[in-house]
């Protein structure tokens, strides 16, 4: 723990000194973003910039990504312990580390500290992140959901100085670069964080020279503590009580062999536990948590969810218990692979703990700050790597996942394609950045029909995507993630889960000659109408090779419902039909809305008459 610094704050320079620091943070977020190649990072936002403390308590973090926020916090700690004195921690260090047994969530998650000197003296650091997406795997992306063991998932690093008392080191920088299928991609990363620490060490140490060492040290303790009396003052103002919740996945990254994770939360005065006891065992593929992971992944709730209001640091989790059993999904024993833990067991752990702080929420009557299941249960990609319309080699993965549907609430619907939980800025790069940079021609990008989950209030809708390989020979796709035999994202009070995930492949379809036609496909449905080949794929997919014109659909999910289908205003039903969000299957089906075949209106009668009919079903089933 940091020394106690006795100073007296002046309230106003303490003001201006915090808002500085988060802008300074957020300075080093927007130098990552102009140095880097990832369109990923450059359009989608996953970066982060922390300080921290000398000893690596978190001060401030200004994050695209909530997943890291207690990320670099760990490596911090671990410089520390194991090179504080062999070979030392001087001023100019910078260190990479990317294990995910250490911090992080998978190997891809590289981050670069930095030891910030004052005088001789070592006062912070700062650690700068962002998601590289090639690593040296099995398979290009470095997600490979058939990886058995970590070494089976790229370059584990552990502390590599890249930089030695502000010397670049060229040795460290070619091994770590040359080690990848995309060492420009890795290199052009790796400059953005050396370059962002640069930026956020420079700038708050010129905050020292303007308010004094004294100020700028007590006044980061004054963060961490603000951010705990917060906590400690929203959690005594909630009710006392034990909420549960589970959730399944459905494939273990190897075999269709479905796993759950289970929370309890106990919340009691001004703290709270979160106890996975319950859950799986360790997966056999990559579909896994680290300990450090699943930190992370809790974070990304209460950050968003529970304490949305308090500054991001290590304040915030200090009332908060985290029980993972060893040997699970949710705290895995090395060597198990991880590469997709975040995009299945992580995920389900911040679902489930969602459920549990929705209805504590509710129970205190904090109507406005309750909602169901939204994109951070699911956590699916598509990862690709081959050789580019360039002719150059090119891997990664495709985050139009962002663009999901939020959960509903007590008062309203969930935002269509509105964001993800873990992604405080969700965005998703324009078609035009990613033709550019893959070869990989849009045919169609739009929200999904009826992904949303029903309910009273509906789920917002998740995007559906349609792509075909062009201006290549050499290109493969894998799929990572949970979704295809069990919904994910959870509705609450009646309200129905998020549709199944559904991947679509045509191969070796008769494309160009529609395209000659003067037509094109642009919907997962439209593609089924094509003369091919047609996969329907599973949640995990190892990668496969695909021919030029070769074609891919993904739905990405869609948010959970509130309250019970059958309650919900009929012409907002009717609405929905016409907008495209709901099929009229659905409406009749599922909210018991008749809707008129040439009008489009709701026939009123008609439709009195099917939900009451299908409210004395559920009352005799038999």
């Amino acid at each position: 723990m940091a020394t106690q610094n006795t100073i007296a704050l002046d309230p106003i320079k303490y003001e201006i000194y915090r808002h500085r620091l988060y802008n300074i943070l957020e300075e080093g977020r927007i130098t990552i973003r102009r140095v880097t190649g990832s369109a990923m990072v450059a359009e989608g936002g996953e970066t982060l910039c922390s300080f921290y403390m000398s000893d690596g308590t978190p001060v401030l973090t200004a994050s695209g990504i909530l997943l890291h926020c207690t990320g670099a916090r760990d490596f911090v700690i671990k410089a520390i312990e194991w090179y504080e004195q062999d070979p030392g921690i001087h001023d100019g260090d910078q260190l990479l580390f990317n294990d995910p047994y250490v911090g992080g969530q998978h190997l891809q998650d590289m981050i670069i500290i930095k030891p910030i000197f004052y005088n001789g003296k070592r006062i912070a650091w700062c650690g700068s992140f962002m998601h590289t997406p090639e690593t040296g795997a099995i398979s290009p992306g470095g997600n490979p959901a058939h990886a058995t063991n970590i070494w089976q998932e790229g370059l584990s690093i552990k502390g590599l100085k890249i930089i030695e008392k502000g010397r670049f080191r060229p040795e460290i920088f070619n091994t770590v670069c040359g080690h990848s299928r995309d060492p420009h991609l890795v290199g052009l990363d790796t400059k953005a964080k050396i370059a962002a620490n640069n930026v956020c060490a420079k700038q708050l140490l010129t905050l020292v020279q303007k308010y004094s060492l004294e100020f700028v040290e007590a006044a980061n303790e004054r963060i961490i503590e603000d951010s705990e009396k917060m906590v400690r003052a929203k959690l005594a103002s909630l009710p006392d009580g034990v909420w549960r919740s589970r959730i399944y996945g459905d494939i273990d990254g190897l075999t269709e062999r479905p796993y759950k994770v289970v929370c309890t939360m106990t919340k009691k005065g001004d703290e709270v536990a979160f106890d996975f006891t319950g859950s799986s065992r360790q997966n056999a593929g990559s579909l896994n948590s680290t300990l450090p992971a699943t930190w992370g992944s809790l974070f990304v709730v209460l950050a968003s969810q529970l304490f949305w209001d308090v500054p991001w640091n290590g304040g915030m989790l200090r009332p908060v218990t985290l029980i993972a059993p060893e040997g699970t999904v949710v705290n895995c024993r090395y060597p198990a692979a991880v590469s997709c833990g975040v995009k299945s067991a992580g995920t389900m752990v911040t679902s489930t703990a969602h459920a549990c702080i929705a209805r504590m929420l509710l129970a205190a009557e904090r109507i406005e700050e309750v909602n169901s299941g939204w994109r951070g249960a699911s956590g699916s990609s598509v990862s690709f790597g081959g050789i580019s319309q360039h002719g150059s080699v090119v891997a990664g993965v495709l985050l139009e996942g962002f663009a999901s549907g939020c959960g509903a609430a007590p008062y309203r619907d969930g935002v269509d394609t509105g964001g993800e939980m873990m992604n405080p800025t969700s965005n998703i790069a324009d078609v035009e950045v990613l033709e550019s940079s893959f070869p990989l021609l849009h045919l169609g990008r739009r929200q999904a029909i009826d992904s949303g989950g029903p309910g009273k209030y509906r789920g917002g809708v998740g995007i559906e995507m349609v792509y075909a390989i062009y201006g290549t020979k050499k290109f493969e796709i894998g799929l990572q993630g949970s979704g295809r035999r069990s919904p994910v994202n959870r509705g609450i009070f009646g309200g129905y889960p998020s549709a199944i995930r559904e991947v679509r492949m045509a191969l070796d379809s008769n494309i160009s000659e529609v395209w000659q036609q003067g037509k094109s496909v642009t919907s997962f449905e439209e593609i089924g109408e094509l003369q091919a080949e047609h996969l329907l794929l599973p949640s995990c997919h190892p990668p496969k090779a695909l021919r030029e014109l070769d074609i891919l659909s993904p739905v990405r999910d869609g948010g959970g419902g509130y309250g019970d289908p059958l309650e919900r205003d009929p012409d907002r039903v009717a609405y929905d039909v016409v907008c495209g969000l709901v099929s009229k299957l659905a409406a009749r089906n599922v909210y018991g809305v008749v809707i008129d075949g040439r009008s489009g209106q709701v026939n009123q009668s008609e439709t009195e008459l099917l939900r009451k009919k299908m409210l004395e079903d559920r009352l005799n089933p038999g």
